[in-house]
């Protein structure tokens, strides 16, 4: 087990799908593109509370409203 800030995908280097980032309200989330699917990588904030917040857990998707 690591722990660590840097992403496992980092350290285990292997050809990953390219990554992007979608600006949030407190931060940033790091996300890749699998089909229609947009899958959650990471989360860039300076507030904590974010990181308890399920809908950014890594694994998760991103709903987007239209």
């Amino acid at each position: 087990m690591l722990y660590t800030v840097v992403s496992e995908y980092d350290i285990f280097y292997s050809r990953s799908p390219k990554r992007n980032y979608l600006d949030i309200k407190g931060g940033k989330l790091e996300y890749i593109v699998s089909g229609k699917n947009k899958t959650i990588v990471g989360l860039f904030s300076t507030d904590p509370a974010m990181y308890l917040n399920n809908s950014y857990r890594p694994g998760g998707r991103i709903k987007i409203k239209h």
